[in-house]
Parts: structure tokens; sequence; C-alpha cells
């Protein structure tokens, strides 16, 4: 007898679980867009509170209902608590095993309320089914999830644990002092066991609770993280991009309107023009001579008069050291005191429109590539690194797997045309006999050669080689080795870093092009070894018995398309089984291949000839009547009798019976082509071999 009664501690329980119930529900409402499976565990709670009420019902509900019904419900909710939490997880998994538990434990329960009433039985059968699921969802929380939600699911697993422990040692007592059959007026521990129930199932709840508030701190503490991250970077880069327009070749000027002379310059302007900051003042831009065409300048200073400003023109301007600068020219006209003046912003787009027209080399190149030979590729890459870098001659070298060797690729268009008459592309040659244009190669890095002649280590040229002033040499790398060499000379001034940058550019981009093209000729010299494998017989040579077959199909559309005919010869050779087991595999080998020279060799050259297997062969024969395919059997026949095998130092004769048909209005595709003439093969074998026979 319980000093509790069972009843109150029930209803109390329920109770109890309504508030939870009530708890999961604002829970569930408030995270249910965010986390998968609470409402999973919501039904969870709905159907214990469910179960506990109908067994508050005991004695009032009928004994199946109160007691399986409720203790369904229970087993039932943990399952679906167990899956709620897979998914809130992130897991999936199967849940047959599950299935099967639950409809075990329902019959089994329904037995010891039916058929052999017995309290302890159900009690030990509930606390067995509960631990079993308690037990996967304390392994779900405490093994299975990954480290970073351990520390998320961890306490809801331990409440789990405590479930386990808990039916584990009520499992003992029920065993040791087994109930009655009145469930209110059950043991002592049973009560003790239904409190502790109620009391883990609170702290399920806040477990919960604070399980799906750990992860929205983490999942907070991780967006903060990333918006953190986030700002960092954005200011990061917001002083990367303050430091490069600070860099940028800028120049700023107020010159007065009326006869131009320089009143303020800054630092941008001297470094892009050369001259320092008192040159400039003392001076005027016509004075220092900076508009390439005065004309331009006429025209800047009209508009103003006239419109106030100007807005991002090009020109050419030049610096002190004579070089033309290609700029972005943007004024307008401000007022200092009573005086009109000008103010101008002039950005240098030299680079700019050098990497226009890089992009747009790149793209002429690869459509050059699709359609154009490598060699002509190059050629114009040559051509267009002229263009860009003002230079005159320009070559392009393969360097050979060796490291040593040299192979000319490539002359541009004008050094051919104009500069040099030396040998031409593929021309081969140590990397010894090289001028000093190979030092890029030793160095493994670009070289500049400004002042060609005075360099101490230069070579003579070779007879109707272009002269070199100043030279530009750059190698490609690829896997730690020289690939290949670009060089370019003869530019009227001096190169600097931007040709090196340049140059280096686009000589790798033609080595990727190369490259590729030569990937793509080896793919298709591979698929071509690999589709003659496919279709020769390998012992032969001859086609085979696919690719005899593949061209046969064509050859009947071919026919009935065009309605001529067409004709199959098959051949055996007479004996052959003798042959291999008195002289050896290796003379049926010599004999095969000496029928399918003498085959290949009396054939015409429209006719497939094929080893079908064995030691039979075929012959397709397209646009041939029956007459003449006749006839070219029988002279293949006689070329083969006539024809002396040589086996083992011995002139071996060998004789073939042949098969003839012709596609016919019987015949409706090549297997019954094909077995028409097999038909007539062994036709002429009966008759005696050594001979044709036809079957029309």
């Amino acid at each position: 007898m319980s000093l509790i009664d069972m009843r109150t501690v029930i209803v109390g329980y329920a109770l109890t679980n309504l508030i939870c119930l009530m708890v999961m529900a604002v829970l569930w409402k408030h995270n249910r867009g965010r986390f998968a499976g609470l409402g999973l565990c919501l039904a969870d709670y709905a159907l214990q509170f469910l179960a506990l009420a109908l067994l508050a019902l005991r004695g009032v509900a009928p004994d199946l209902v109160s007691m399986t019904g409720s203790n369904a419900m229970a087993i039932g909710g943990t399952i679906l608590i167990f899956v709620g939490l897979e998914r809130f997880a992130g897991i999936r998994g199967p849940q047959l095993r599950n299935g099967v538990l639950l409809g075990a434990f329902v019959a089994v329960h329904a037995y010891f309320v039916l058929a052999l009433p017995s309290l302890t039985a159900r009690n030990v059968l509930f606390s067995l089914a509960l631990l079993l699921i308690c037990l996967q969802c304390a392994w779900l929380l405490l093994r299975r999830v990954g480290p970073e939600m351990r520390p998320v699911t961890r306490g809801v697993g331990y409440v789990f644990v405590g479930f386990c422990l808990v039916s584990i040692l009520r499992i003992g007592l029920d065993l040791a002092w087994r109930s009655g059959t009145d469930l209110f007026r059950s043991h002592a521990h049973d009560t003790l066991a239904i409190l502790i129930y109620q009391m883990l199932f609170i702290t399920l709840t806040f477990s919960l609770f604070l399980m799906v508030n750990r992860r929205l701190i983490a999942e907070l503490e991780r967006d903060i993280a990333t918006r953190a991250e986030m700002e960092r970077e954005l200011k990061s880069s917001e002083e990367k991009f303050s430091k490069a327009f600070q860099a940028s070749p800028e120049a700023i000027v107020i010159s007065r309107l009326d006869d131009g002379r320089l009143i303020e310059v800054n630092e941008s302007f001297c470094r892009l023009t050369g001259y320092t900051r008192d040159e400039a003042l003392a001076s005027s831009p016509t004075g220092l001579g900076l508009w390439a065409k005065p004309a331009d300048r006429e025209a800047v200073v009209g508009d103003l008069r006239s419109q106030r400003r100007v807005r991002d023109r090009e020109y050419d301007f030049r610096a002190k050291s004579g070089r033309a600068v290609g700029c972005l020219y943007s004024g307008e006209v401000i007022h200092l005191g009573d005086q009109a003046h000008v103010l101008s912003v002039v950005s240098d787009i030299t680079d700019r429109k050098r990497a226009e027209a890089v992009i747009r080399l790149r793209l002429r190149l690869w459509e050059c590539a699709a359609s154009h030979p490598v060699a002509e590729v190059m050629q114009r890459a040559l051509d267009e690194i002229e263009e860009l870098t003002g230079s005159l001659i320009g070559f392009y070298h393969f360097v050979e797997e060796d490291q040593n060797t040299l192979s000319l690729q490539a002359w541009s268009t004008r050094t051919l045309g104009e500069f040099c008459k030396a040998e031409g592309n593929g021309l081969h040659y140590p990397i010894s006999e090289a001028g000093v244009w190979v030092d890029c190669v030793h160095q493994r890095k670009p070289v500049i050669h400004n002042d060609y002649l005075a360099l101490p280590h230069r070579k003579g040229m070779p007879e109707g080689h272009a002269q070199v002033v100043r030279e530009l040499v750059v190698p490609t790398l690829r896997g730690g080795r020289v690939v290949s060499v670009l060089g370019v000379g003869n530019k009227p001034s001096e190169y600097d870093g931007r040709d090196v940058e340049l140059v280096s550019y686009i000589a790798d981009m033609v080595w990727v092009i190369v490259e590729r093209r030569r990937a793509d000729e080896e793919i298709r010299r591979l698929n071509g070894e690999l589709e003659r494998m496919a279709m020769t017989d390998e012992l032969t040579s001859l086609r085979n018995r696919r690719f005899f077959f593949a061209q046969g199909d064509e050859e009947i559309k071919r026919s009935r398309r065009y309605q001529t005919p067409l004709s199959m010869i098959m051949l055996d050779i007479d004996g052959f089984k003798a042959i291999n087991d008195t002289q050896g595999h290796s003379a049926g080998d010599l004999m095969l291949k000496c029928v399918a020279a003498t085959l290949l060799g009396k054939s015409r050259e429209i006719d497939v000839v094929a080893r079908l297997g064995g030691e039979e062969f075929g012959v397709l024969l397209p646009n041939t009547a029956g007459a003449d395919a006749v006839k070219l059997a029988e002279r293949l026949r006689l070329a083969i009798e006539n024809t002396k095998c040589p086996i083992r130092d011995l002139e071996v004769g060998v004789t073939v019976s042949v098969g003839v048909a012709t596609q016919g209005q019987e015949v409706t595709g090549l297997d019954a082509l094909l077995r028409n003439a097999d038909a007539a093969m062994y036709q002429a074998k009966r008759e005696g071999r050594n001979r044709v026979a036809y079957l029309g």
C-alpha cells in the first residue's frame, strides 16, 4: 500500500504536464520557423498529458483504453520526441525499429490487460520500452550529435539518462516485489517512481527550453561574430580602396584661363610629367610643351570659355622625357578673387588603355585559337605585343624537356617581313648556342637589355638575323621548369617594369592556349587510337566483328534509301583446326594473318573486310549485285588458293570455303543477310570445300 494516494499523484502529474505542455507550446510558437523537430516535441507533450488523463480515469474508462491506450500514448509520445530531437540536431535516422517496438508493446500490453491481467508485467513492460527509447535519446544527444552541438544538447541528454536509471531501478523493484492488480493500490516504490518521472519530466521541459535558448544564443553569437568579421573586412576593404585611390597617378592643376600660367600643381602632376613644382610654376602648359597636340589645348580652352566645364576627354600629354602619356582630362572654370582660373584633373590612363587592349587581345587570341593553327596564334600574339609595347621585332621559342634545347616556333609578321631573313620555324638548337637573351632561362626571370650593344657577353648574329638595339625577354615556367620564351626588341625608348608585366602576362596566356591545343590534339589522337583499337582485330589488323556489324547496319540503310544492291561474302579457312592441332596456335595465327593480308590486298577500296571470329572472315560489298559478288568471291578464293603462307620455314597452302548472299525481298536486315551468307558458306563446305556457293 502506498503512503501517498496513487490517483492523486497521477492527477498532479497530469496537471504538471499540462503546464509543461503550455511552456512547450510557447517555445514551439516562437521557434518553429528556426528549428526543426519542435512540433514533434510538442506532440509528445500533448500525448503524455492525454496518457496521464486516461490513466487517471482508470475505473471510469474501459480498461483497454485507460491501461493500454494511455501507455501506448506515453511510449508513442516518447518516440515522437526522439524523432523531434533528431531533426533538431539535423539528423535523419530510420524509425522502423521504433515502429516495431511500439507495435509489439501495444500487443503485449493488451495481452497482460485482457488475457492474463498482471500489473507487474505491465509495469515492467512499460519501464523496459521507456528505457529503450530513452537510451536512444541519450545516445543521440550525448554521442551522435556533432562536437559543436553537444554543449547545447548535453543537459537534455543527462535528463534522459535519468529516465533510463529510474526505469532500470523500477524494473528491478517490480520484479522483486510484485504489485497487485490495482494500480491505485500498488507498492510505494511505484508511487515514488511516478513522482520521480514527474520531476524528471519537469526537468526535461526546462532542459528543452534551455537547449533551444542555448542554440539561439550560439547562433546569435555566430551572427554577431560574422557581422563583426564582415565589418572588419569592410573597414579593411575601405582602407585598401582609400590607399589605392590616394596612390593612383592623378594630377591636379590650377592655371589662369587668360594666359594659361600655372598657379599650383600637386605631387602627382610632378610624378606624371617629370617636372618639379618650381619648373611647372615658372611656366605654362604651352611653354612646357605638355600638350602633345597644341590644337587639343585650344579646343579645350574654347569649350571652357563657352561651357565653363569639360568632362572625361582623352588626350595625349608629353612628359619631360618626351614620352607620350595617354590621359583622361576634366576641367572647370573657377574664380579666385576676381580672376578666372581653370581647375584641371588629369589622370594617366595608359595602364587602363593597355589593360583594355590586353582584354581585347585575349578575346581575339582565343577566337583565333578556335579556328587557326597554334603557330598563327603565336604570331598574332607577337604582332599585338609589338603594337602595345612599340617594339619592332618579336619571337617565340619552346624550351624542350631537357632544358638544354630550344625550338623556334614563331616570328612576328613585321620581323619576318622587314627585319629577319634567318632560318624559320621549328629550328632546334642548344641553349648554349643562343644569344644573350637566354639569360632569362638561366636566371628564370624576365631580362631587359636596354643597351644591347654594350653587353660584354653578347654573341654575333646569324646571317639574315634582325639587328638588336634593346630587348625584353620573359620565360614561362610550369612545374619548376622553363617551357617557353617570348621576346620583343628594338622599342624606341627603354623597356621598363610595365613592359615586363604586360609581356609576362601575354606570354603566360599564349602558353595556356598552346597547352590547351596540345591537350586537345592529344585527346583527339588518343580517342582516335581507342576507336581504332575498339574496331580493329588485334591479330590480323582487319576490322573486327563490332565494326563489321555497325558498318553493315549503315550499308543496309543506304541500300534501302538509294535502292542499290548490297552483297556479303563469308569465308572460312578449310582444315584450320588441323593446322592448330598439328602445328600449334602460333602457326594458326600466322595463317590467319596471311589470309587477312590476301583478302585486304585483293578487295576493292569500298569493300569492308573483317575478321568475324576464329577462322571466319566477312566482306561487305556495297553497291554490288549478286553476280558481281560471286565473281569477286571467286577471285578472292583463287588468290588465297595461290597464296603460300610461310610457316616455320615452310610455304603452306591454304584454301577457303566461301558463301555469298545478296539483299533481296526476303532479307529484312543485316542479320538475315549474314545468315544467308553463312548458310551459303556451309553449303560450299558440304559440296567439297575450296569453292564458292551463292544464296540469292
